[in-house]
């Protein structure tokens, strides 16, 4: 081979590698700040600022009920629950990357503030970007059951 085609080779490795790290790109972080925010939103009771987390074509799923679609309904939605009255707390949370999506886990404790013990659960969110702001898309949320009461022990004439 003469060095005009081991030139053209090179060149055409190099133009290859960049296109390859192109597509290996460190992923972006999680958008915390807008989960953070919602958050925020909900413990405050900021129903307008509360609704500006959700995409147009969001759908909540809550434990017990119907499938809640679209904005609108969303909003109505947390009226009637009546954000602010509850406070959370989400610990063990674990996110992922899916393509155009951020999938995002986690437990969550509910304070009442006429409950002695916080209501704890889990969720699911999906967040999508929406021009330059990350949205929830689908979120979904559920409370353990509560704990047995303690079987009261058998008579002593009674069989075990």
């Amino acid at each position: 081979m003469n060095r005009t085609h081991l030139a053209s080779w090179f060149l055409l490795l190099a133009v290859a590698g960049f296109a390859g790290c192109e597509g290996m790109k460190a992923s972006d972080p999680f958008p915390q700040g807008s989960a953070d925010a919602w958050l925020g939103a909900f413990n405050s009771g900021d129903l307008v600022g509360l609704g500006l987390y959700y995409a147009e074509d969001a759908q909540l799923l809550p434990p017990d009920q119907p499938i809640v679609s679209g904005h609108e309904a969303i909003e109505a939605f947390w009226k009637a629950f009546n954000p602010g009255e509850v406070r959370i707390e989400v610990s063990e949370v674990y996110s992922e990357r899916l393509g155009d999506y951020w999938y995002r886990q986690g437990l969550y404790a509910a304070k009442y503030a006429d409950e002695g013990e916080p209501r704890i659960g889990k969720f699911i969110e999906l967040w999508k970007k929406v021009e330059s702001n990350w949205l929830l898309y689908r979120h979904m949320w559920s409370p353990n059951a509560p704990q047995p009461a303690e079987m009261p022990a058998p008579a002593p004439d009674e069989p075990a």
